[in-house]
């Protein structure tokens, strides 16, 4: 009866799937055809559990599913799904492996497991316009192109690259059995070209809405509102605009004066209205999809807020210095469904956090049926130099169980649609109709850098629960840099839906950071060395039995980051069951314990036992050198006669790691006992 039911409904097609990109009102409805959002990517697949050492293992462009030959000719697999499905976005940089080669490899798809490509084309050319897909459709960024175009298959979906695999992000959806679906064909595409054009035209410059307007202007005093009661009934807003017409203090009063939004007795937006669109700290023009800022200083927000009885919106003056502010609501009449979602604008800031150790930062979690449809994310940087190195992880229903995020990015300029490579300039500033990269800060990202990304087909659906974190990494992993975060989730939720991110007027009301704020504090910690909490230094611990060959302080172990207490035990090994033990004495009795130990080009395989029991085998090679995060976990252990013996035996390198001299490293930081 199920199957039956879904091959009645409307097929998904080329035509469709094109209607809905444009489809704001399609967005507010809980999807009906039940599809999954799901991401395939180049990410390191040394990040297996967050438990376990790898999670936050950089070198993020090489990954893949594995080889196989195709007509005598090796590809690489990026992306494999069996069942109906779409794909929705595709990312990768405009260079292959190095900034000189613009050219790289060929992309392919197999659909339906026919073993001709329905698509076989450069792969960087397919992502920046210049293959048959066209803009806004695919297009450059910052060294970087996106693929928006969607890609339909009814029985299967592989997509390969000719040669190595190189960073890239496939974003898709999984739809149920019986989903009725037309598979991509160059046909459908050519046949399609007049709705093509029309949709391009209004994802570049959208439809002017439609209804009642309403429009107030206030003088807002400390703490005084602008409260704007909406039409009652079925209704939803189409469109908001908002400007600041005088303040004393512009970037404050960006930050200050907030965008709250209640519909049917419940809040949904509360965030700064410079957060919400993606001017922190200035006034920055540019246009998107759904958020717009003009020359002249006004706020458009284009997304549908609809409402089954109530709505209002309201703007609050949290500083301390008055700020004229206008709003202009449009709304219209709107048919409210058991699918209706109610529109939310969650904001998040904390105070300033140290890079190091590295960490997960959560944009959001909620329980109950919902979608997320974007995000913006604010960082104020200390110094020059890269501020995002870090993935989005991103859990989804039965997620949860696997303990892994479907989607496991490859970068934080990934995820917004550009790429590295250099330190970004404001040259690198861009405005496309579903990424953009608002505000770069000056020199060479020093200050303010704001990133925002809009998601239509892309959109991510959760039926339970949702955890959406990024990875808080930057270039500098040091104890002492710190980086400011604010930001800001834009989400669909059904009546009933709980999140996390409650209003902060506390951050809101607070004088904004500045560079000079952020620097001070960097100062002032260089000065305190690093030192994990309750850590035994490896470094004090005695070596009680090696074999000859192994030598203590042979070479310097690199370490992307520090090292607590400023040193490492240093060891270097040579031949296979080579092996050193050390000891952590006067226990008495049974403890949980860890270890940091570091990653590196340099370093080799180790079997790790304690007590004589074998506990552990870990590779310990990365392209990056850094330390294991989160720790090597032994579990819960008896001590054996007052002592925890532990063992590291030499089981050989991996056939990237570079020895120095014919050795190969071990370096371990400290342990932890609980």
């Amino acid at each position: 009866m199920v199957l039956s039911s879904c091959k009645q409904k409307e097929e998904i097609n080329l035509t469709t799937l094109l209607k809905e990109m444009v489809n704001r009102e399609q967005l507010t409805r809980f999807p009906e055809n039940g599809y999954q959002s799901l991401q395939a990517s180049s990410y390191n697949r040394r990040s297996v559990s967050p438990e376990k050492p790898g999670w936050f293992a950089d070198s993020d462009g090489t990954g893949f599913i594995r080889t196989e030959m195709k007509n005598g000719q090796k590809e690489w697999v990026l992306m494999e799904e069996e069942g109906h499905g779409v794909i929705t976005r595709i990312w990768t940089p405009a260079f292959y492996y190095s900034l000189n080669d613009t050219i790289g490899a060929n992309i392919k798809f197999y659909l339906d497991g026919d073993s001709i490509p329905a698509i076989n084309t450069n792969f960087i050319d397919l992502v920046t316009g210049k293959a048959f897909v066209k803009p806004p459709f695919a297009e450059y960024t910052a060294r970087a192109g996106n693929l928006y175009f969607p890609v339909p298959f009814e029985e299967s979906c592989k997509i390969t690259m000719d040669n190595r695999s190189f960073y890239n992000i496939i974003n898709y959806r999984r739809y149920p059995q019986g989903t009725n679906i037309r598979t991509f064909t160059m046909e459908e595409f050519r046949e399609v070209t007049p709705l093509r054009e029309k949709v391009g035209k209004q994802l570049i410059q959208p439809p002017l809405a439609r209804g009642k307007v309403i429009r107030q202007q206030k003088l807002l005093k400390e703490s005084d509102t602008l409260h704007v009661d909406l039409p009652s009934g079925n209704k939803a807003i189409k469109k908001v605009e908002i400007k600041l017409h005088h303040a004393e203090n512009l970037p404050q009063s960006l930050r200050s004066t907030i965008l709250i939004g209640h519909f049917d007795g419940e809040q949904t937006i509360w965030a700064p209205v410079g957060d919400f669109f993606n001017n922190v700290d200035k006034i920055q023009p540019y246009d998107m999809w759904e958020r717009e800022v003009t020359e002249e200083g006004a706020m458009i927000s284009r997304w549908i807020m609809p409402y089954r009885q109530s709505g209002a919106i309201t703007l609050k003056n949290l500083w301390q210095e008055p700020v004229e502010a206008s709003i202009e609501v449009l709304t219209d009449d709107f048919l409210w469904t058991d699918q209706t979602m109610h529109f939310y604008a969650t904001w998040r800031m904390d105070s300033p956090r140290p890079t190091f150790p590295l960490y997960d930062w959560n944009f959001l979690e909620a329980e109950g049926k919902g979608i997320v449809v974007g995000d913006q994310w604010t960082v104020l940087n200390p110094r020059e130099g890269w501020w995002g190195e870090g993935d989005e992880k991103i859990y989804i229903d039965g997620d949860f169980e696997e303990n892994f995020p479907s989607h496991f990015g490859t970068g934080t300029e990934d995820y917004y649609g550009w790429a590295g490579g250099v330190v970004p300039t404001p040259a690198d500033q861009f405005d496309k109709p579903f990424v953009g990269n608002i505000i770069v800060g000056e020199p060479r990202s020093m200050g303010y850098n704001v990133c925002t990304r809009t998601r239509v087909l892309d959109a991510i659906p959760f039926r339970e629960r949702i955890r959406f974190d990024f990875e808080a990494s930057c270039g500098t992993r040091q104890s002492w840099h710190y980086l400011q975060y604010s930001q800001t989730t834009f989400w669909y939720g059904k009546p009933g839906v709980t999140h996390n991110r409650k209003p902060l007027p506390g951050m809101a009301s607070k004088t904004l950071p500045t560079l000079e704020d952020l620097q001070k504090i960097v100062e002032e910690a260089k000065g305190e060395q690093y030192i994990v909490e309750g850590a035994l230094e490896a470094e004090t611990r005695p070596i009680i039995n090696k074999t000859e060959a192994v030598q203590e302080n042979f070479a310097d172990i690199p370490v992307w980051g520090e090292v607590s207490g400023g040193a490492l035990k240093n060891l270097w090994f040579e031949k296979k069951e080579d092996y050193a033990e050390l000891e952590i004495s006067e226990k008495f009795q049974k403890a949980e314990l860890r270890m940091c130990a570091t990653v590196g080009k340099n370093c080799g395989e180790f079997d790790i036992y304690l007590n004589g029991r074998l506990k552990a085998s870990e590779d310990f090679y990365a392209n990056h050198s850094g330390v294991t995060n989160p720790l090597i976990d032994f579990g819960e252990l008896e001590p054996v006669n007052n002592a925890y013996q532990l063992k590291f035996v030499f089981k050989g390198a991996s056939g990237q790691a570079q020895p120095v001299k014919g050795k190969y490293a071990l370096g371990i930081d400290y342990f932890i006992l609980k």
